[in-house]
């Protein structure tokens, strides 16, 4: 049985991917704060790391790797992206992961937004806050770097957005981005070692706060269509998230792509695909055809408590 390793275990869909691999592989689990992966993971499989900015991170993280003869690691926190990929590069780890280039290129949203518009994929346009005259208002305005929606405000003049950016600082660390109204997707993308894509999972979004609440899994032949033609623009191995508003007259507008697993990983495994195992086996000859999905499976996300006696 393969050894996976899962890095910021305590991320919101841990749990269920731990229900849903568990008999397929041995799960291990780590993250700077143990006490954030869930309980029902057994502790033998739950590891504390340092955060990824530590300078021990990369030392401690092969070690752990050396300790449990972990066969792939699959990094969750984009912290941590690059230490990895350099990793994977030298030799010392296997990673669920797209090589460093990719990685460099979409932890910078302005630079990924370039790289889709410079080929006429189907992005909006995109430029440097201070020149967000350039796309007009009300705009998207986010940071350059970040997750998790932080710091993502609708600006509606120029008077909003330099009171935003005095608030915040730095005006070259934001992006204007063009606001697109419609149905938003969150897609998983998941290629063999070789690069060949094996599978794209559309999850339309119901509810979202900063990470996706409620959704379902859809097929769409044009938002499909779009992510194939990003990949082919750049085949990369491993599996990577893209983010996407399909609007009322069909335009596609992908306006991020994350280079790594998502928090939605669990829905698109649930529904049939596994990343993991299409990573780890080869890929067939010729243009095969993208892995099925079960649709309409949704996903909702509740609180759980957990109440433990102390004793004294």
């Amino acid at each position: 049985m393969k050894k996976i390793l899962f890095t910021g275990g305590g991320g919101a869909g841990n749990e269920a991917l731990f229900r849903l691999l568990k008999d397929r592989y041995e799960m291990h689990f780590a993250d700077a704060d143990l006490q954030a992966i869930d309980p029902a993971i057994p502790a033998s499989q739950r590891h504390a790391v340092p955060f990824a900015n530590d300078p021990v991170f990369a030392d401690q993280l092969c070690g752990l790797i050396k300790r449990y003869k972990i066969d792939l690691l699959v990094p969750g926190v984009d912290e941590e992206l690059l230490t990895v990929a350099k990793l994977a590069a030298d030799g010392k780890v296997a990673a669920l992961l797209p090589p460093e280039r990719f990685v460099r290129r979409h932890l910078d949203k302005f630079y990924s937004m370039r790289f889709l518009n410079e080929r006429k994929l189907a992005a909006p346009r995109t430029v440097l806050a201070a020149q967000a005259e350039m796309i007009g208002f009300p705009c998207i305005v986010k940071p350059r770097r970040g997750r998790g929606s932080r710091g993502v405000v609708q600006i509606s003049s120029r008077k909003q957005l330099d009171a935003y950016l005095a608030y915040t600082g730095g005006m070259d660390d934001w992006i204007a981005q063009e606001q697109g109204q419609g149905e938003e997707f969150t897609v998983m993308m998941a290629a063999a070692a070789d690069g060949t894509l094996r599978a794209v999972v559309p999850v339309a979004v119901e509810v979202k706060r900063g990470i996706t609440l409620r959704a379902q899994t859809c097929r769409n032949r044009e938002v499909e269509e779009a992510c194939r033609k990003v990949h082919e623009a750049d085949p990369v191995a491993g599996c990577y998230n893209i983010q996407l508003i399909r609007q009322a007259d069909e335009r596609i507008l992908i306006f991020e792509i994350n280079p790594r697993v998502s928090t939605t990983l669990c829905l698109g495994v649930a529904a049939g695909v596994d990343p993991v195992a299409v990573f780890l086996e080869q890929s067939p000859d010729g243009n095969a055809a993208l892995l099925p999905f079960k649709e309409k499976l949704h996903l909702q996300r509740n609180w759980v408590n957990h109440i433990q006696g102390v004793s004294v």
